[in-house]
């Protein structure tokens, strides 16, 4: 119970701090980025109680690979997002 407030504590303090970042560099995003950025944040909190299901239940290889597979695409999806959304937001 306790990972799974953690998790979504992290979740809210990233919205917080794209919002801030947003503001301080005077970013316009569209409605799409911002689907996209909320896409990304909760595919990454689906990964975190993925693992952590799987840790909970004993199974521990089978979170190593979810784990892997999970946030190999989260961290593919962040890097593109970070990219084409905010690289190009700022020009």
């Amino acid at each position: 119970m306790l990972i799974t407030m953690l998790i979504g504590v992290v979740a809210a303090v990233a919205v917080m701090f794209l919002i801030s970042y947003t503001q301080k560099n005077k970013l316009q995003l569209q409605w799409w980025h911002w689907v996209l950025t909320g896409l990304a944040i909760l595919f990454a909190v689906f990964t975190a109680e993925v693992i952590h299901a799987f840790i909970v239940e004993g199974a521990a290889q089978a979170a190593t690979i979810t784990g892997l597979i999970l946030g190999l695409l989260a961290v593919i999806w962040f890097v593109l997002l970070g990219r084409f959304v905010f690289a190009k937001a700022g020009k």
